[in-house]
């Protein structure tokens, strides 16, 4: 679920700085006298932006998974108590 989280919010970061790219760019050609329609949309930009919060996303993905090399020991039921479940380094 946070893996989906993360790539709509790559793509909804990219979708908001291409649409303020576009509003700024609108806001310069107007005080400058220029049709909006000959100012071009720097889409690369929302690119970049996408990969860098995709990247983020995957290393925050990452940063609490378990090694390659680990056993998982489910959740036990001891003396009516539930003790905890995790990965043992071998």
């Amino acid at each position: 679920m946070r893996a989906i989280i993360i790539i709509l919010s790559a793509l909804g970061a990219a979708i908001l700085v291409t649409s303020s790219l576009k509003s700024w760019q609108r806001r310069a050609a107007a005080k400058d006298g220029v049709s909006p329609d000959d100012i071009q949309t720097n889409y690369i930009l929302g690119a970049v932006v996408a990969i860098v919060v995709f990247a983020v996303g995957v290393m925050w993905l990452e940063s609490d998974s378990a090694p390659p090399d680990s056993s998982y020991s489910p959740a036990r039921i001891q003396n009516g108590t539930v003790t905890k479940g995790g990965f043992d380094a071998k």
